[in-house]
């Protein structure tokens, strides 16, 4: 007998790992470690639904909605993202229907929009979902395979970044996987600083020192070090399955001429190669057309960039317009 589920308790945590690891599309972010991450961030909600057939997940779709502000600026601010999802057993449309169904019930009422962002290319999807008054719009991935020889990894990054490589080494900068909570703590503090250094919001600083008991091996805290032995910058990296997703990173500008960004990447690059990952997923590419500076950079990498595109559902279409009006308006300004 099929059923949806909307709450975490009462699914079933085994039947629904089992499912999203099975899944060819299926990635971390539709886990119920997943759940717990956003459970725990600060300003997101997570909205859970699931297919179930006597007993076996059939279908999931994990959100995380968010909102900024004080309850007045939410009905401007809010909007729910569906990372890697929704998955369907056989990607069968009933099954994304109920999903999306239930979905939509769960959502407070000042929600403005809906955005789903595949991990994988998710064309037969996004086909369907657009009979459902889904828009796609065109956004790149960047992905970078790992299948390759290290002196062929390294010969495709651009001179600059293998430059930039040498001279951190020159500089005695080393590289290691950290676990202790007072690394982990050091590692947060070089994110905290490089995020407000270009004032962008980050909503898991009040649960990375438990992302590690929540995600076990799916997480992973890497840093690099001076020849003195300070920690200069640091990453958080998920693995899933074949992948190894770009999370989160920092460093100490004080400290840049020694090139520790490009010196922890490369490091990355190795570490995920050396542990039997394919594919190191540096994340969004922006909108083909639009100039997009992090996009240059990430190429510089050797990667690749697919247009998988972004899907869009406006729960409220005026305030959505009138948000999107203001917010290029703002960038316009601040641009002058």
């Amino acid at each position: 007998m099929q059923q949806v589920i909307t709450q975490y308790e009462l699914i079933d945590k085994q039947s629904w790992s089992n499912f999203v690891k099975s899944h060819p599309q299926g990635n971390v972010f539709q886990t119920p470690e997943m759940f717990l991450v956003y459970q725990h961030a600060q300003n997101i909600t997570p909205y859970i639904v699931a297919v179930v057939n006597n007993g076996q997940v059939e279908g999931i779709l994990l959100a995380q909605w968010m909102a900024n502000g004080n309850k007045l600026a939410q009905w401007i601010t809010s909007r729910s993202i569906i990372s890697g999802g929704p998955l369907a057993k056989d990607n069968d449309p009933a099954i994304i229907d109920q999903l999306l169904k239930a979905y939509n019930k769960l959502l407070p009422i000042k929600t403005i929009y809906s955005e789903i962002r595949p991990i994988y290319d998710s064309a037969a999807l996004f086909e369907y979902l657009i009979t459902r008054k889904w828009t796609r719009k065109g956004h790149y991935n960047i992905l970078l395979s790992l299948n390759k020889d290290e002196d062929v990894l390294y010969n495709q990054m651009h001179k600059e970044r293998k430059r930039n490589v040498q001279t951190a080494i020159k500089n005695g900068l080393t590289f290691q996987e950290v676990k202790t909570p007072e690394d982990i703590k050091s590692v947060v503090a070089l994110i905290q600083q490089t995020y407000a250094r270009k004032h962008v919001p980050i909503s898991y600083l009040d649960m990375f020192d438990q992302v590690l008991d929540i995600m076990g091996d799916y997480a992973h805290f890497i840093a690099c070090y001076t020849s003195d032995g300070k920690m200069i910058g640091g990453q958080v990296r998920l693995c899933y399955k074949e992948m190894i997703y770009a999370w989160f990173a920092g460093s100490d500008e004080a400290y840049f001429k020694q090139r520790p960004n490009d010196f922890l990447m490369w490091n990355a690059i190795l570490w995920a190669k050396s542990k039997g990952y394919e594919v190191f997923d540096f994340g969004g590419g922006g909108e083909p057309g639009v100039e997009y500076g992090v996009r240059d950079y990430k190429m510089k990498y050797g990667c690749e960039i697919f247009d998988y595109g972004r899907m869009l559902y406006t729960h409220r279409p005026l305030t959505y317009f009138l948000a999107q009006t203001a917010y290029k308006f703002y960038h316009k300004l601040k641009g002058k």
